[in-house]
């Protein structure tokens, strides 16, 4: 076999989705379990035990595929099979709706004939199918493709349901309506298999030889795939068991119309199109064993609940089964599917196990109604368990979900090498997944990159690790902003998984978001010899960031780092630019030993702005960050009431001094008078003088905490510093905090 070229591979997956999403169409056609068709079955007067036998005859007639695969040759030669006798396959489904027209007695007879003449030579054809199918298909993408693949599947049905049963509510359920739904599900069935002429094959280097019927034992030699099979039949089984009735009950039973059955569908559909996309990822990267491990669980729970549904219950018990079923049934599906191609072997013609799986499939899914068909017929209408009534059908919902005990047992024995443990995948269901969610949506949506930019750092700012996956693809986003949003987001989301990738970007020269990878990194707290190594980068941003990402750290190291980087940017040349982001990154480890070289540094910068940024870093050192952001920020009138009441808490504090002698605490306190004063009466000099005199007394007086020695160490290097650039503000702003804070330390 000769692989297909990289476009004509992805030409081809689309065709297969293309013609999935036709065959969606005309699935209602051929569904006995459907409610349309169950509808219609009703209509023509047919009993509930007949209807599911139609399902366990359709089901089983799956079992014909054990006797077909040996009969396909080269692939090549297989293209028309398909379409002719897909063609057929469609039209013998469709059928049915001419049984009207026969006697009452010949209806059924009718109906199960070509019923089982469609599924006959779907089956028959199927292997080839799946086998063309698995050789195109990428591995590295088999499980995202399967499962988006079921997701346009299921859309369309999602559609076409409504459609279909609003229709026929709209038109009465005459013979008319049923006659228009069943002509366009024809249509769209013949066109799934049309589109297959115009599919790319992968060319057969060879013929291949004819398996031999004994060839059929080769499969259960394969443990792992032997395992599989017997949970598929178990699953199959405990499903079909009830699914067989859910469409009679809700007509017949609680009497309700086909508008409202599609609403209840949809809502199935509509967690099957979540579940395929999210379990197809799921599996990709945990394994499908532990999904199915999980999701068989709340699988189980879905007849329990058809159980206890009635006509006083069915407004809220139906939505929640209808949810659990699509989203464990999607999960279950995909993570089987995924296990069976892990399973098949590899350059060879694998026909004989898709033969083998779908046999499986089939001899499970036609016990299943089967059992309740005859149960059906067996059971006395009403009967008592736990001193509750139940009906025949609620019976067997009962006794489904009991049967759902053998695949929970046999979910264990499935054997799969990488995969995790289902403990270590519920785990990564943690975070904020709706925000996860919204994120996802809003990149699907989104049309500007900007918007997918922004969506990206949703998804980390949920701390899902579910998104992970999607963050780091996202650094190879061909947009600027996608990237730094992706990157962003692995650093808010403090996703350890992600720092390989983060430090082949900050170490790559040629990568444009080196800058934001470094910060991200100093989020996560990995990779510090890195981000030391970037702080002295040629790249100004580069080196900007490691600071940010090293201050949230809070380590020695880090502090000691950052400190060497301030007192090191202190010399020429000088970058304005550098250093007040030095010392802001410094300051988040309030390390006091950043006063000094931040008031050097502060001499140097003319910017207001900028200094302001230095000197609100020198206040969060010294513990007033509240105050110093309150006061710079304050309008005039609010300053002054601000600075009228700190003003007078100095004066309290100062007077409450717990150090030095009997002398230097009335000075202290004297002080405190002369500089509320001072400041009240506009009296900058007067005011800058009694606080030179209040940080040197503080300095003289022995065992001074730290802190207010640095207070008052600030407040003389500011003073001996003052250069032009200094405005009244400026001044006014910091002498007050750098009092506020020596007065509260003196004080406690």
């Amino acid at each position: 076999m000769t692989t297909l070229s990289t476009q004509k591979t992805a030409h081809a997956l689309r065709h297969f989705t293309i013609g999935g999403a036709l065959w969606a169409i005309y699935g209602p056609n051929a569904t006995p379990a459907g409610a349309i068709f169950s509808g219609y079955a009703l209509s023509l007067g047919l009993k509930e035990a007949q209807i599911a036998f139609l399902v366990g005859l359709a089901a089983l007639v799956g079992l014909w595929e054990l006797f077909t695969f040996w009969a396909s040759g080269p692939l090549t030669r297989r293209r028309w099979l398909l379409v002719g006798w897909g063609s057929v396959e469609i039209t013998c489904g469709s059928l049915a709706v001419f049984a009207i027209f026969l006697p009452q007695q010949a209806r059924f007879l009718f109906i199960a004939f070509f019923l089982a003449s469609s599924y006959l030579i779907g089956h028959t054809i199927s292997p080839t199918f799946n086998s063309w199918l698995s050789k195109v298909m990428p591995e590295e993408v088999r499980a995202r493709y399967i499962g988006g693949r079921m997701f346009a599947v299921s859309v369309t049905s999602m559609v076409f349901l409504f459609v279909a049963s609003n229709w026929l509510d709209w038109q009465g359920k005459t013979y008319t309506a049923f006659l228009t739904v069943f002509i366009v599900g024809w249509l769209g069935g013949i066109l799934g298999y049309w589109i297959l002429l115009i599919t790319p094959m992968p060319a057969m280097e060879e013929a291949q030889e004819r398996p031999s019927i004994g060839s059929l034992l080769r499969p259960f030699h394969n443990r792992p795939f032997r395992m599989l099979a017997l949970y598929l039949i178990s699953w199959t089984v405990a499903t079909g068991l009830a699914s067989a009735f859910f469409g009679v009950y809700m007509i017949k039973y609680l009497k309700l119309p086909y508008g409202t059955i599609a609403i209840y569908t949809n809502i199935t559909l509509a967690l099957m199109m979540a579940g395929y996309l999210a379990a197809g990822n799921l599996t990709q990267r945990y394994g499908s064993k532990p999904l199915t491990q999980i999701l068989i669980i709340p699988a189980a729970i879905v007849p329990a609940l058809w159980a206890f549904t009635t006509t006083s219950t069915y407004q809220w018990l139906i939505p929640i089964a209808a949810a659990l079923s699509g989203a464990c049934a999607s999960g279950l599906t995909i993570a089987a599917s995924n296990l069976l191609y892990k399973i098949l072997p590899r350059g060879e013609n694998n026909s004989v196990y898709f033969a083998t799986w779908g046999a499986a499939a089939a001899g499970g899914a036609a016990v299943g109604p089967f059992v309740g068909g005859l149960l059906k017929s067996r059971l006395p209408e009403q009967m008592m368990f736990g001193g509750l009534e139940f009906t025949t059908l609620q019976t067997i919902f009962l006794l489904s979900a009991v049967v759902y005990l053998v695949p929970i047992l046999l979910s264990n024995l499935l054997a799969e090498g990488e995969a995790t443990s289902p403990i270590y995948l519920l785990g990564q269901f943690r975070g904020n997944l709706l925000n996860m969610a919204y994120g996802f949506g809003l990149y699907a949506v989104a049309r500007k990159d900007e918007a997918r930019g922004e969506a990206m750092r949703r998804l980390g700012q949920s701390r899902s690790p579910l998104a992970v996956d999607h963050l780091v693809k996202g650094l190879e986003h061909m947009s600027r902003e996608v990237r730094v949003g992706a990157v962003k987001g692995l650093g808010e989301g403090r996703f350890t998984e992600a720092v390989e990738p983060l430090v082949h970007e900050l170490t790559d020269k040629e990568s444009d978001i080196r800058a934001e990878a470094a910060e991200a990194l100093g989020k996560i707290g990995a990779a510090h010899a890195h981000l030391y190594e970037a702080l002295y980068d040629e790249d100004l941003r580069v080196r900007m960031s490691a600071a940010m990402g090293l201050s949230a750290l809070l380590t020695s190291e880090s502090k000691q780092a950052l400190l060497e980087a301030v007192e090191g940017a202190l010399e020429e040349p000088f970058d304005r630019n550098l250093f007040p982001t030095l010392v802001e990154a410094a300051a988040r480890g309030e390390d006091l030993r950043l006063v000094v070289p931040a008031l050097a540094g502060l001499a140097k910068l003319t910017a207001p702005v900028v200094r302001m940024q230095v000197i609100n870093a020198i206040c969060q050192v010294i513990g007033e960050k509240n105050h110093f952001y309150r006061l710079a920020t304050a309008d005039d009138l609010a300053q002054g009431r601000m600075r009228e009441k700190m003003m007078a808490r100095i004066r309290r504090l100062l007077s409450k001094c717990r150090y030095g002698n009997g002398e230097q605490r009335a000075r202290l306190r004297q002080l405190g008078q002369e500089i509320e004063q001072a400041l009240d009466a506009d009296d900058l000099a007067a005011f800058a003088a009694g606080a030179v005199e209040a940080a040197e007394l503080a300095m003289q007086m022995t065992s001074v905490p730290s802190v207010p020695l640095h207070a008052a160490q600030a407040i003389r290097l500011y003073l001996a510093q003052k250069r032009p650039a200094q405005t009244e503000h400026e001044l006014i702003v910091f002498l007050t905090v750098c009092l506020t804070s020596l007065a509260r330390n003196l004080a406690a």
